[in-house]
């Protein structure tokens, strides 16, 4: 492991135990992990607790499972598309902050800027990295044990946060549960993971490419979980979502199966909407 990598990791970990050092010290009973009106403070262990065993289990199981890396194969194109998909993590936070984008035009945002534009590069400028796919059964049972534990925790644990659909309309509900499964779900998966995080790991090696991913992935939500004071919205974001993107991305490194990664994203924004209405 070379020195940019070795920088990278221990200043994300730093950026992360700086940040959950911030948030325990301001508000230690807990905070909301969810931008939903009248989103309920939940306990910082609930919320990390669940990650940290869907992580390890990750990396775990199996114990024997097969490499497989990422290579650069055409360095022209690869630096055009990373630059690209770069810039799109980037311009999201800002325009969120700055248009902002909000309510149907946030959605809309998702869909230009995470799938259609990026879409777009990657058929115009091709074959820059390639994936090692070493295809075994592995692939889904070793995730599908790692998800059910990971939502038996999260989702179903009687400390898990439930959603109150007081005053919301069910065609409301269903609408937005569609469109978050589709630009979220889908979409940032997409984005992040398949296309952002396995050219960062080609450029930077698996673990600072997943840190540096889970970096831009937590930082994409300033505009939809802001509260207005920027420290403790940067520092919430890195704690929360950042872990939740340094599991996923896990789960993408380890198993290379998109399906996976986006049904937990997908579980992530919809269990608890999906009690609610049953």
């Amino acid at each position: 492991m070379g020195h940019a990598a070795r920088w990278i990791i221990s200043t994300g970990a730093g950026l992360w135990l700086s940040s959950l050092t911030l948030l325990m010290v301001v508000s230690p009973s807990g905070t909301a992990i969810s931008s939903d009106p009248g989103a309920q403070s939940v306990p910082y262990w609930a919320t990390l607790v669940p990650l940290a065993v869907g992580t390890a289990l990750a990396l775990l199981l199996p114990r024997s499972s097969p490499h497989r890396p990422v290579r650069i194969t055409s360095p022209r194109s690869f630096r055009v598309t990373t630059a690209g998909l770069l810039v799109l993590a980037a311009l999201f936070p800002v325009m969120t902050l700055a248009v902002p984008l909000v309510g149907e035009s946030y959605v809309l945002g998702k869909l230009i800027l995470f799938m259609i534009v990026p879409t777009v590069l990657l058929l115009i400028v091709r074959r820059s990295v390639s994936i090692t796919w070493r295809k075994n059964w592995s692939r889904w049972w070793a995730p599908a044990i790692v998800i059910i534990v990971w939502t038996l925790l999260s989702q179903v644990a009687p400390w898990s946060p439930a959603f109150d659909p007081a005053g919301m309309e069910v065609a409301f509900i269903l609408t937005a549960a569609i469109a978050t499964a589709i630009t979220a779900g889908v979409g940032e998966e997409l984005f992040y993971r398949r296309w952002l995080q396995t050219r960062l790991e080609a450029a930077l090696g698996a673990w600072p490419g997943i840190i540096v991913t889970s970096l831009a992935f937590a930082l994409m939500h300033l505009g939809s979980h802001g509260t207005g004071d920027p420290l403790l919205d940067v520092a919430r974001v890195i704690v929360l979502q950042g872990s939740f993107g340094l599991f996923v991305g896990v789960l993408w490194w380890r198993y290379r199966n998109l399906t996976a990664v986006v049904v937990v994203h997908i579980i992530s924004n919809g269990w608890a909407v999906a009690a609610a209405l049953v």
